[in-house]
């Protein structure tokens, strides 16, 4: 077993009522420290956008910049933590250090992916509309049967020779390395684009990823995509048929690598249940 210590970094948005939302987590052990901050906490309204960038690359620098021997604990001591500690102050804190041990099997990789997912990364949820599309459905599954916490990788790049290839929507490693995207039909019309306009990327790169074994494991990817079924609101007819044809040719591409395509709930259902058959049953 490796042994790890961890802090939460803490948001304040209103000091007397001192209510802490976690935005992210600070991981040290085996001489290595590494953070990861929620990419998307900075959007809320009740944060203050610019103050928060500050503490951004506060961390920055003083986990990942130039190592400042005068000032600073070495960096793999838990004494570097509680310098840290006492650095912050106003609407960010730290939460006191916490110790876990993972077998040393799990990568300081995975145990920093587990922590944040746990701890961090707010909760997907799938309403009853969305539970019908794929990615909805199984957004559903992947939160009853805990995938994160369990094991699962969220948004993490596909790494083939040292070369990042693009960073897929999840992973998940145990005979295979099992990597999938998903186009989701979201509310806004600006997601549903931007996972589109990576499809073209993702084919591209597709076959250095399917041709390679990656860490001694063989290779294997899914796409999962909503149906495109109306135009979204204020959108013209012309553009949503430009839209879905930009979805359609792109599926198709990658559909001819010899991968797997998931366009209904039920294939979204059995791909939920597969995962489920692999991943660890409780996390260490």
């Amino acid at each position: 077993m490796i042994d790890y210590r961890y802090v939460l970094i803490r948001y304040v948005p209103d000091r007397e009522r001192m209510e802490p939302i976690n935005v992210g987590v600070i991981l040290q052990g085996g001489g290595k420290l590494e953070h990861r901050l929620n990419p998307h906490f900075a959007r809320r309204k009740e944060i203050d956008t610019g103050v928060f960038r500050l503490w951004k690359q506060f961390f920055s620098d003083e986990i990942i910049g130039m190592a400042a021997p005068l000032f600073q604990p070495d960096r793999s001591e838990s004494e570097f933590l509680t310098y840290l500690e006492q650095l912050c102050d106003g609407p960010v804190l730290l939460s006191r250090p916490l110790s876990l041990s993972a077998h040393e099997t799990r990568s300081f990789a995975d145990v920093l992916e587990s922590l944040y997912g746990r701890l961090v990364a707010p909760p997907e949820v799938a309403t009853p509309a969305t539970a019908i599309r794929p990615t909805g459905r199984f957004r559903q599954l992947s939160d009853a049967k805990k995938f994160v916490p369990r094991g699962m990788r969220r948004y993490e790049h596909i790494v083939v020779n040292g070369s990042r290839l693009w960073m897929a929507y999840r992973q998940v490693l145990n005979g295979e390395i099992l990597a999938f995207d998903k186009v989701e039909v979201e509310s806004m019309i600006g997601r549903t684009a931007s996972e589109i306009q990576c499809l073209p990327l993702i084919a591209d790169r597709l076959p250095d990823f399917l041709t390679k074994h990656v860490d001694g494991r063989p290779t294997r990817y899914v796409l999962m995509a909503d149906e495109l079924a109306q135009p979204f609101t204020g959108q013209p007819n012309q553009e949503f048929d430009a839209m879905k044809d930009d979805l359609d040719q792109s599926v198709e591409k990658i559909r001819k690598l010899g991968v797997q395509i998931i366009r209904s709930a039920n294939e979204a259902e059995q791909f939920a249940n597969e995962i489920d058959a692999t991943l660890p049953k409780s996390v260490t």
